[in-house]
């Protein structure tokens, strides 16, 4: 399996909350020059902002 369809594969098991995130990448990204280890980075640093961001609300 190349790499490509494994990005596809993982962008469209991701749950909701990445939409924002992972709609972007499979619309508008060549998938065949993004890596999933950036996918994943990106998809790390979103998770946090949200917990971030979740965090200060509840306070």
């Amino acid at each position: 399996m190349e790499e490509r369809e494994i990005v596809q594969h993982f962008l469209r098991v991701m749950p909701s909350k990445f939409d924002t995130l992972t709609l972007p990448l499979e619309q508008y990204s060549d998938l065949d020059k993004v890596s999933l280890d950036k996918v994943i980075g990106s998809l790390t640093v979103h998770e946090l902002q949200l917990k971030e961001r979740e965090s200060h609300e509840e306070e």
